[in-house]
């Protein structure tokens, strides 16, 4: 295991150059005023993706929808939901774009059109720190007893379903309740994207809990709009293009997870 911090700091340069792009990424775009707003779905229950703090919205992704927004010259209208109900809001017209830390499932890509991806990520599991030596090899996860919370209707519910069949299930509404689980002795693990395991694991106050980094899966991060919609499909697929040549994605990405993690597969 070794930590790393994400991005090149090539100097002073680059650095204000990639803080601009961060804050400033549309300078001088302004709304058409007959523009409609751009109604961006999303789930409040994934910090730092995205989550509510003092009755507002924050994270990578409400900042992301702010600069596509900009870049469309259309004003925003964040909805939110239930992470299980944003396909069924996308599909109905009710929302059109979910950005909400959505991992590309051959599942859901049946029912919606993803964007080009915007970040790798997987599945990992969080732990109490007296249970470390107990868990230390991921394949105990799997062991009869072994109580393991998963938030509903994401990729993390499918691993255990499919990969930890002899745990006890313990099925949460969000990461803040599956970290809580572990803190107080409902479950003996959460497996949940790996944002959420380093925001926790890697917080420098943190004492209580751990993170497992070996890899669980291998899953990436994209929005997705409805198939009929390919005008804003390939608007979007534009904007993460460019974005990442120019360096403005991993100013944001490295904005709100300023340290990941990095495990060579064995």
């Amino acid at each position: 295991m070794r930590r790393r911090t994400n991005g090149k700091r090539t100097g002073l340069l680059l650095a204000l150059y990639l803080l601009f792009a961060w804050i400033a990424p549309a300078a001088g775009a302004q709304e058409s005023p007959d523009a409609p707003p751009l109604r961006v779905g999303l789930s409040t229950r994934y910090p730092p993706v995205a989550f509510e703090k003092d009755g507002r919205l924050d994270g990578l992704e409400v900042h992301l929808a702010r600069d596509v927004a900009s870049e469309l010259k259309r004003p925003v209208t964040f909805q939110v939901f239930e992470f299980g109900e944003l396909i069924p809001a996308l599909r109905a017209g009710k929302i059109d774009v979910i950005m909400s830390g959505m991992s590309i499932t051959p599942k859901r890509a049946e029912k919606v059109a993803f964007i080009d991806p915007y970040m790798r990520v997987g599945q990992m599991a969080l732990v109490r720190a007296d249970d470390f030596s107990r868990f230390a090899d991921p394949g105990s996860l799997n062991a009869s007893g072994a109580r393991i919370a998963f938030v509903e209707g994401t990729t993390g519910a499918r691993y255990v379903a499919a990969s930890l069949p002899k745990a006890t299930k313990v099925a949460v509404g969000g990461a803040d309740e599956g970290v809580e689980a572990l803190r107080t002795g409902s479950a003996d693990a959460f497996v949940h994207d790996a944002p959420t395991i380093w925001r926790v694991s890697l917080d420098p106050k943190e004492r209580e809990l751990l993170a497992l980094y070996e890899p669980l899966t291998e899953e990436y991060l994209a929005w997705a709009v409805r198939r009929d919609d390919p005008q804003l499909k390939a608007a979007l697929d534009g904007f993460v293009e460019r974005w990442k040549a120019d360096g403005r994605m991993d100013a944001a990405v490295n904005r709100w997870i300023p340290v990941r993690v990095e495990v060579k597969p064995r």
